[in-house]
């Protein structure tokens, strides 16, 4: 990790696109210069935080550069990519179906609503329930670690086509391949297992899964910038010392696991939603104890007693972190973007939470 001074931040104080209560300017320069010190201890190129507080957005900022090359202030407009906090949305959009839906619950098989689905071996005996806690036995992306009694997958992406989402070109990215276990059976984090989600909400529906997403969620929250990835953006990664300029792909194909991404402000708006209950008659089934996980639930991971919620996104040049604390007085939440990879969120939500709990 970089030293301490290699990197010089430049803090920008973004026009607040809120009209609710923030924070009062003692605490306000509290978080600012605990922010600012863990860009520094970490090498962070660009960066927006946001705190949730009493069903409010009590403070939203943004801190560094987008591009060191044309040295653009981050604000609280700037788009980042949520990567893997995507599968909350997700997740999220899963159970609200089932609230909502008498058709589908999460104990149904997904072949039921997705008829492009192998139906051969245990492949049709995969739950709803079992990918949303990664118990559904499917591959990760290609690494030699996805499957336990599994060889290298040959996932092949020459399949997809698109530059805009498209549910049966991602799944068929990977359904030809064989599962990792039996599923139910074991724990492995899959975000294709989020596109087939996507595909059985498309079937339980007759709705595309983006158009879903548009009319249940972010219309209803006002989530302006929500929107599909771009391939345009650029972010950094630290190799030996030294910041690395990284550039986007394509990535339309992993949009429900790891292909959204917003300004600060709007993902402040979903974490609140989320932490409310204005999304979910039973929010706590996000990070429900599923039997064999270790900390992952229903869309969300939880510590030992769920005082801490959260998921994390790590892409080649960003990173995302959206932490709950559903039993603090104050119902506290804080979301982190970045566009660098090498940063780690979870720092700055501990030392921002030993401040404001």
């Amino acid at each position: 990790m970089c030293k301490r001074g290699y990197l010089k931040v430049v803090l920008f104080y973004g026009l607040l696109l809120i009209t609710a209560t923030v924070a009062n300017a003692q605490t306000a320069s509290k978080i600012d210069a605990t922010v600012l010190d863990e860009m520094d201890r970490q090498g962070i190129v660009g960066m927006a935080v946001g705190i949730i507080r009493d069903g409010k957005i009590y403070f939203a900022r943004g801190y560094g550069h987008e591009d060191l090359a044309v040295t653009k202030p981050v604000t609280t407009s700037t788009v980042f990519r949520w990567a893997s906090v995507s599968k909350l949305l997700t997740a999220s959009a899963v159970l609200k179906l089932a609230e909502t839906d008498p058709k589908f619950s999460l104990n149904d098989r997904v072949a039921q609503f997705v008829a492009y689905w192998p139906r051969y071996g245990n492949k049709a005996d995969i739950r709803i329930w079992q990918l949303l806690s990664h118990r559904a036995g499917i591959i990760h992306y290609r690494s030699k670690e996805d499957c336990f009694d599994n060889p290298w997958p040959d996932y092949r992406l020459s399949r997809y086509n698109s530059h805009y989402y498209d549910a049966r070109q991602s799944v068929e990215i990977f359904s030809d391949q064989p599962l990792c276990f039996t599923p139910g059976t074991n724990f492995k984090y899959s975000t294709f297992g989020y596109n087939l989600l996507a595909a059985a909400i498309e079937g339980a529906t007759g709705k595309a899964y983006a158009a879903w997403i548009n009319d249940n969620i972010k219309q209803p929250l006002a989530m302006q910038s929500l929107r599909q990835s771009t391939a345009t953006g650029t972010g950094y990664t630290m190799m030996n010392d030294r910041l690395i300029p990284v550039s986007d792909g394509n990535v339309a194909w992993r949009l429900p696991g790891g292909g959204w991404e917003s300004n600060i402000v709007d993902l402040a708006k979903f974490a609140n939603a989320v932490i409310q209950g204005r999304l979910l008659n039973n929010t706590e089934y996000l990070w429900a104890n599923v039997p064999g996980n270790h900390i992952y639930g229903l869309g969300m991971m939880h510590n030992a007693d769920n005082s801490l919620v959260w998921h994390e996104g790590h892409h080649i040049n960003s990173r995302s972190l959206l932490a709950l604390f559903p039993d603090s007085p104050n119902q506290l939440g804080i979301v982190v973007l970045t566009n660098s990879s090498h940063s780690e969120p979870m720092n700055i939500v501990h030392r921002l939470a030993r401040l404001l709990l």
